[in-house]
């Protein structure tokens, strides 16, 4: 990541910092690495005679499970830190710590038993228990960044100003200017609304006229010659114009034998529809209803995650259970009971997970209304 991205996104590191925090997250990561090894490979294979050993190799075991664990707990938690600062503008970076988190911290403890194994002897339960205390720091570093940008699309969908309709990104109306907008009608405004409309061709425009909108009839001045020449035509005698584009859009060229003028060519629905998607007129009418469906959906979402939040919470404890009998009926020990208990986070937490889970469906709705609107142009 460079100096310029920093300051772009108003988070600025020092070179010096930043390569200290890079070294620090190679490091930690390779000292976690390496106790997590050691620990997975003495859960599976080392620890399995551990019973048998006399004590004294049972009390050298322990202290090297120990230094294993608080390796994997040192160096994951550093280099969790340092993966924050180094990767911060990286949208997938808390929800990847997140994740590698409750896979390894989860996960292992969860698959053990799946597989057959027991909890036989005080150091395979000594080695498992340094899992979920290993990724305390990951999980919690994750969860913030995870909270961040929620946040941060929360923030862009309110301060968002249409910035797809840039009309030099488009195909029809690339080089149009914005004009004052008349007197509307409507809450969102149609096409003779809008900001590139002419006020010298809107009297002469067949849609307006019609006082219907373009992308109703998916044909206007900026795709359909025919328009624009005829509104040209009343208004100043027959002036060329540069507003819609040239013949070869709406015409086949060359034209038949024996014609004088190029054959029209005929548009189905979905290559009309296609030709709105790729007009300034109909991008900066999408901006509009973004404007208005956005607070409205972030309403809907919040008061259905209220009314939800009790089932939510009921769910946690449930998902718990189901997690418990599912270990149960897949562990290859045979027993319904795989050993496998998880303990129930009390209700301060539970709430507090509801209200995470309420702010992710929040942040999924943002998106889904962001594609429906700017990907899909619904």
């Amino acid at each position: 990541m460079n100096d310029t991205e920093y300051e772009e996104s108003g988070f600025y590191v020092p070179p010096i910092v930043y390569a200290i925090a890079d070294l620090v997250m190679k490091l930690g990561l390779l000292v976690g690495v390496l106790g997590a090894a050691y620990l997975i490979y003495g859960v599976f294979f080392g620890l399995s005679a551990y019973t048998s050993w006399d004590p004294q190799k049972q009390k050298i075991m322990l202290g090297n499970i120990n230094i294993a664990s608080q390796a994997m707990m040192i160096g994951f938690g550093a280099a969790s830190l340092c993966i924050a600062v180094v990767f911060w503008l990286e949208e997938v970076t808390g929800y990847v710590l997140l994740i590698t988190a409750a896979v390894l911290g989860l996960g292992l403890p969860l698959i053990f038993p799946m597989l057959g194994g027991e909890k036989s002897s005080i150091g395979v339960a000594k080695a498992l228990a340094g899992f979920p205390q290993g990724m305390i720091v990951p999980g919690a570093v994750g969860a913030l960044l995870v909270v961040r940008d929620i946040i941060a699309k929360f923030t862009n969908a309110i301060q968002r100003r249409g910035a797809d309709t840039d009309s030099s990104k488009m195909e029809f109306g690339a080089d149009a200017k914005r004009e004052a907008k008349p007197l509307r009608t409507s809450l969102i405004g149609k096409c003779w609304e809008g900001s590139y409309c002419r006020d010298w061709v809107r009297p002469h425009c067949p849609i307006y006229q019609k006082r219907e909108a373009c992308w109703r009839i998916r044909r206007g001045c900026y795709c359909d010659q025919e328009i624009v020449s005829a509104a040209a035509g009343k208004a100043h005698g027959g002036t060329q114009l540069e507003m819609a584009p040239s013949s070869q859009y709406n015409y086949a060229n060359p034209s038949s034998p024996g014609v004088n003028k190029p054959l029209k060519v005929i548009l189905n629905d979905a290559q009309k529809a296609e030709r709105c998607r790729n007009c300034v007129i109909y991008n900066d009418h999408q901006a509009e209803k973004y404007k208005i469906v956005m607070p409205l959906a972030i309403a809907v979402t919040i008061v259905l995650c209220i009314l939800l939040a009790p089932l939510m919470r009921v769910g946690i404890g449930t998902s718990m259970s189901g997690i418990e009998s599912l270990a149960g009926r897949l562990a290859f020990a045979g027993s319904q009971d795989s050993g496998l208990k998880l303990t129930r986070p009390n209700e301060n937490v539970q709430w507090v997970l509801v209200g995470a889970f309420s702010l992710m469906i929040i942040s999924k709705a943002l998106q889904v209304v962001e594609w429906c609107v700017f990907v899909k142009k619904i």
